[in-house]
């Protein structure tokens, strides 16, 4: 990420303007374990920094690392009475002018998580530009697959496969990316959606819910395959430390469960969520999806379209 230099300005001023030396250092040291000014310098310690030096310091150290968000996060709640540090709350300068800064390098303020995410209006990349890799996230995923695609391919030219498989993913992408989703991979007869900030459960499901229901307009209408394509979806959460290696990604417990659950305990053109996912959702959501015991013993929640004739 590429920081304009009066971005960078507005920092070093808001540091220097309303800390001394030793709580710029407690500051960066959120972000960098161990961190010390006069190493950094090269300025003995017995040699006091001004608080000018010190400030361009940080700022640029932290800029280094990719921290940059993070630390911008960090202002605010220094300067806010329920946090600040050391049980004080700072009054530090150039805050409006560094949100501004922030938003047109196109990020928004997620203030359920106290974090800054890519504006999805203007770009959409995998980790939201954000997660940082071998770190760990609450992230919800949505599982779909296509089923029996090897039948499907035998008995259809591959101009149609190709035509309605292409019209699907286009289904899902629209669905996902609607509710500030991402598809984190796509084999050609299924794929995976992550979810992170907001009501990542809640936003999971209804893409399901929404794929599904499109897709039952697509088979009845537009679908170039005589009957139609039928699917699996599924969607659990959990922790997951965040990689863009397709092999780690799928040896990950949660993507794991995800997959499992779409494909053992799924039946055709339904979706199936775990307890975890349930227990979130709104109660209008909820309340649409109906409890069975799967083969596993355990209890999990399934939804499908219902015609009435």
């Amino acid at each position: 990420m590429r920081i304009p230099s009066s971005l960078i300005t507005h920092c070093v001023r808001a540091l220097s303007q309303s800390m001394d030396n030793r709580t710029m250092t407690m500051l960066a040291r959120r972000l960098l374990p161990g961190y010390d000014l006069h190493d950094r310098t090269g300025i003995q310690k017995s040699v006091a920094i001004p608080n000018q030096n010190a400030a361009r310091q940080v700022v640029r150290d932290i800029i280094a690392c990719q921290m940059f968000l993070e630390f911008v996060v960090l202002l605010f709640e220094f300067s806010d009475r329920g946090n600040g540090i050391a049980g004080r709350k700072l009054a530090i300068p150039y805050l409006r002018q560094i949100l501004n800064g922030v938003y047109q390098l196109g990020y928004l303020y997620d203030r359920s998580n106290r974090i800054f995410i890519e504006n999805p209006s203007e770009r959409k990349t995998r980790n939201w530009g954000t997660l940082k890799n071998h770190q760990e996230y609450t992230i919800s995923f949505l599982r779909i697959d296509i089923v029996d695609n090897s039948k499907l391919v035998r008995n259809n030219s591959s101009g149609c496969i190709e035509e309605a498989y292409n019209n699907l993913r286009d289904i899902v992408i629209a669905s996902v990316e609607k509710r500030n989703g991402r598809i984190w991979g796509w084999d050609g007869d299924g794929g995976l959606a992550a979810f992170c900030f907001g009501n990542m459960h809640e936003s999971a499901v209804l893409s399901a819910i929404e794929v599904l229901h499109e897709l039952f307009i697509f088979n009845s209408i537009f679908c170039s395959i005589e009957d139609g394509i039928g699917v699996r979806m599924a969607v659990h959460s959990g922790m997951f430390e965040y990689t863009t290696d397709t092999e780690q990604l799928q040896a990950s417990d949660t993507v794991r469960k995800v997959n499992d659950l779409e494909h053992k305990h799924t039946g055709l053109n339904k979706i199936t969520i775990s307890e975890v996912v349930k227990v979130m959702l709104e109660p209008l959501t909820s309340n649409q999806f109906k409890d069975f015991k799967s083969s596993d013993k355990r209890i999990y929640y399934q939804y499908e379209v219902r015609v009435q004739e």
